[in-house]
């Protein structure tokens, strides 16, 4: 409790999402009214149910201030993993401090959830019994899905009780997403067996079922009702306007502060349903709902083309930051109208530039405050003990909650961000994890190039604490989710080199992957090396496809390319909806590629010169299809080019047969192979060239 209004803390993802961000409005409204207040924890993307995650983003659920908060709500759906969320209720508990879940069942729990399977059924009761539907089709998720199977019964039941005889070809599978869905309609075209109505188990696969029956002539609903579930804003979008159920985020707001309110009075709350409201619309005759399609269209593209202008001043300001000389100046580059309302605390150690911090043990106990939007002329000054942020009582009287998110570099959180905004505004919400990357990019590389400068002045001194510094800048050499996997080496011909790979997402749906290697050795090439991919890393957040991302980190790479070295770069993104890898590639080596149970095939293109060597060189776009699974495998010239004892050189023939020995293998095991192979070759050889390598899997969806 803050002057004497109660503290609601919210645990949440992605509050920019529009329905989210309409349940968080309405929650707040409901606690400022009752007299209370709201803080929340957010994430800026969801865990995915990975229950072994360390994302250092759950670090902001780490600072919630127990001593002053009165209720705990966690949204699991959002979250997605029960060990986080297991975390914050066994914290909540030791604090005596009440928790609610939403969409999740732990024990001892109060939970407030949509009842999906009723709200689902009352899409195939409309379908079938408002509309006489005598042949429907379900299109489910996928197979072993407890979503998807738990609707199929749904379908069955309520077909049987109107009469229909159920078999399993009444079922196909979507996967829940876009383009098998998109199959799955073609398949029952050829097939003639045209069904009355296509009942999915989302809205996004029913979009685009109607949209493959529309372009095939197939009238949508006159000769096929195609029907969604979710109520998602695309569904009010489409052509013509999806049926659907909706998760009405006003009724969840009034049922968890209704449950808030019963927790705070004393009084034993159980767990609560909601039901998905039932949006009947065109895509199966009924008249359209009422709704502000427009508005929602003015929204998205308001939110969009605001997107792309933030854009590019976030990354101007991530560049100014990470090459301040001094942590005021770079603290002054967050005073900018897009980062107002906003306060920073970090780590009070951040800035010792004698210390890697980003291979330390993590945030201290000890916080300072980095830059307040409030007190812009006082930067890097201690934060009170027990304080979360400076004058809470005055950020908390505006009526609307504070926002905090993690700040984290090279997978370490430093510090959080607390947003106070003096409005309830989606825009200014959406704003929030760009700037949130941004605050982390700059001050995180500010704080690793200050770093760098003193490992420079040492370098001939410390070249074991270099390479470890390297070793640092690398992503993990394995990395796995539902999606794909990874696996990468890299061995240095000398304690540092300049061959690097790297791998992140550059948003939730696609993955960015690197190989390059630097011409020379040693310190100069290790030094080009952290600056290529510091600025290769930044480009490819920002959007464009690798031919232009290439083309422009090639521009700046030459601009400051005093030392007239060059580096060669395979770059691609890979869509992990579709499997599909559009790539350039910059003087690198041709990448293999296996397919199901095949061999590894090396795919040829025009290759381009390397990066630093002509700045009007214009980057070329080529794609190679993972859809159906299959593996990557990527590579620098010192995997061909090492030598054994006779000055043989292991050659691309011998990489070709050691390689295809390992086809069907998983990529640490493709990637342990190769290495083992070598190093039989080498025996004790000194080797001359870094030896690097990355493989990667696409698992079929």
């Amino acid at each position: 409790m803050i002057n004497n209004k109660k503290i609601t803390a919210v645990c949440t993802s992605r509050i920019y999402d529009s329905q989210h961000h309409i349940f968080l409005e309405q929650m707040n409204r409901h606690i400022v009214e009752a007299g209370g207040a709201m803080m929340i924890f957010a994430l800026n993307s969801d865990l995915y149910w990975e229950e072994d995650t360390s994302s250092p983003e759950c670090f902001v659920f780490s600072i919630i201030p127990y001593d002053i908060v009165d209720c705990v709500v966690i949204m699991d759906e959002k979250i997605k993993s029960r060990n986080i969320a297991g975390r914050i209720i066994a914290e909540a508990k030791k604090h005596n401090v009440p928790v609610l879940t939403v969409d999740g069942k732990y024990d001892g729990t109060p939970d407030i959830s949509f009842d999906y399977d009723k709200g689902f059924e009352s899409v195939v009761r409309h379908v079938i019994e408002g509309h006489s539907v005598k042949k429907p089709h379900f299109l489910a998720g996928g197979k072993g899905n407890k979503f998807s199977d738990a609707r199929i019964n749904i379908f069955r039941k309520v077909v049987e009780e109107n009469g229909i005889r159920f078999d399993d070809g009444m079922v196909s599978y979507g996967e829940f997403w876009s383009t098998p869905a998109r199959i799955a309609a073609e398949e029952l075209i050829e097939s003639g067996n045209i069904p009355d109505a296509v009942i999915c188990a989302n809205d996004i696969m029913a979009i685009n079922v109607s949209d493959v029956f529309m372009k095939a002539g197939i009238d949508v609903p006159k000769q096929v009702i195609v029907t969604g579930f979710d109520g998602i804003d695309e569904a009010l979008l489409a052509t013509p306007r999806l049926t659907t159920a909706g998760c009405d985020s006003c009724d969840l707001a009034e049922a968890v502060f209704g449950c808030i309110e019963e927790i705070m009075s004393g009084r034993t709350v159980e767990n609560v349903s909601v039901i998905p409201k039932l949006m009947p619309n065109a895509s199966c005759g009924c008249e359209h709902a009422a709704v502000g399609t427009g508005s929602i269209m003015n929204d998205f593209n308001n939110r969009y083309y605001r997107y792309q202008d933030d854009l590019r001043m976030l990354y101007d300001i991530t560049s100014k930051m990470q090459m301040s000389e001094s942590t005021t100046q770079a603290a002054s580059y967050l005073e900018h109208y897009i980062t107002h309302d906003m306060c920073c605390v970090v780590d009070s150690s951040l800035f010792d530039s004698s210390k890697n911090y980003f291979t330390g043990t993590g945030m201290g106990s000890e916080r300072i405050v980095f830059f307040d939007s409030y007190n812009k002329n006082k930067v890097n000054y201690p934060l009170e003990p027990g304080m979360l942020v400076p004058d809470p009582e005055n950020r908390l009287n505006t009526g609307f909650p504070l926002i905090f998110n993690a700040i984290d570099f090279m997978s370490k959180p430093f510090g959080y961000i607390c947003y106070s905004y003096s409005l309830f505004d989606i825009n200014e919400h959406s704003r929030t994890a760009s700037i949130t990357n941004t605050v982390s990019m700059g001050l995180g590389s500010y704080v690793n190039m200050r770093f760098q400068r003193y490992l420079t002045d040492k370098m001939t001194a410390e070249l074991k604490v270099a390479a470890q510094m390297q070793e640092s800048m690398l992503p993990a050499p394995f990395a796995q989710d539902k999606r794909y996997e990874i696996s990468a080496s890299m061995m240095p011909a000398k304690n540092i080199g300049g061959d690097f790979y790297d791998y992140f997402l550059t948003d939730s749906d696609h993955l960015a992957l690197v190989m390059a290697d630097v011409s020379g050795k040693g310190v100069p090439a290790a030094l080009y090396m952290a600056t290529s991919k510091l600025v290769l890393h930044e480009r490819a957040l920002l959007p464009g496809t690798p031919a232009e991302i290439m083309s422009d980190v090639n521009r700046e790479i030459c601009e400051n390319n005093k030392m007239a070295q060059f580096i060669t770069i395979w770059f691609g993104i890979l869509d992990l909806n579709t499997g599909i890898v559009t790539y350039a590639n910059a003087g690198h080596e041709y990448p293999a590629v296996v397919r199901g149970s095949g061999r590894y095939e090396f795919v040829t293109s025009d290759n381009l010169p390397p990066i630093g060597a002509d700045e009007n060189i214009m980057y070329e776009d080529h794609t190679i299809d993972l859809g159906g699974g299959g593996s990557l495998f990527i590579y620098t010239d010192g995997v061909t080019d090492v030598k054994n004892a006779e000055g043989e050189h292991f050659g691309f023939d011998r990489m070709d047969e050691l390689l295809n020995r390992f086809a069907g293998a998983s990529p640490e095991d493709v990637i342990k192979g190769m290495s083992d192979g070598i190093a039989e070759f080498t025996a004790n050889t000194d080797r001359f060239d870094d030896t690097t390598m990355l493989c990667v899997a696409f698992k079929k969806q």
